[in-house]
């Protein structure tokens, strides 16, 4: 019984074609007693060859695709510049509008005392007297401060006969 040879694909007899000569020895002896692997290693030594000797484009060729990388590459460069700008302006955008909430909210933030404190505040004031229930509201002692802001003489009149 006799084993089938092993034939070499394409891959592997360009693989061949590149190597040093005694790395692609076993290859080598291979071909010399394959008739269907040598037809394949001339064939593709022939594509080779032609693809060498392709002539080169001429200059206008090269330079108009250099022009076209070139303005597609700072194309994109304008592009990438105005990006990264357009995104710190909403950054700080973003940062200013957070700051400025919590500024107003600290400037706002209603004091807040425990609702124990103020019943007991409630319950140790004394009950208003009938003398502090007459008097006059103009006189009150918590509208002092406010005498310069809102003057509230210039509304009650001045002469008992008067009626409002």
């Amino acid at each position: 019984m006799t084993t089938p040879i092993k034939h070499y694909s394409e891959a592997e007899l360009l693989e061949t074609y590149y190597v040093q000569p005694d790395q692609s020895m076993p290859v080598m002896q291979h071909l010399r007693t394959c008739d269907d692997c040598i037809a394949r290693y001339n064939r593709l030594e022939q594509k080779l060859r032609a693809a060498a000797a392709c002539p080169t484009k001429p200059a206008t060729f090269w330079s108009f695709q250099r022009g076209s990388i070139m303005r597609r590459v700072d194309a994109h460069r304008g592009e990438a510049s105005r990006s990264p700008r357009t995104w710190r302006v909403a950054a700080a955008a973003v940062l200013a509008f957070f700051l400025g909430g919590a500024v107003v909210y600290e400037t706002v933030k209603p004091s807040v005392r425990p609702a124990t404190d103020t019943i007991a505040a409630l319950a140790e004031k004394p009950a208003a007297d009938a003398s502090e229930i007459t008097v006059d509201p103009w006189q009150n002692d918590e509208l002092k401060d406010f005498h310069a802001v809102v003057q509230w003489e210039s509304w009650v009149p001045t002469t008992k006969d008067k009626k409002l």
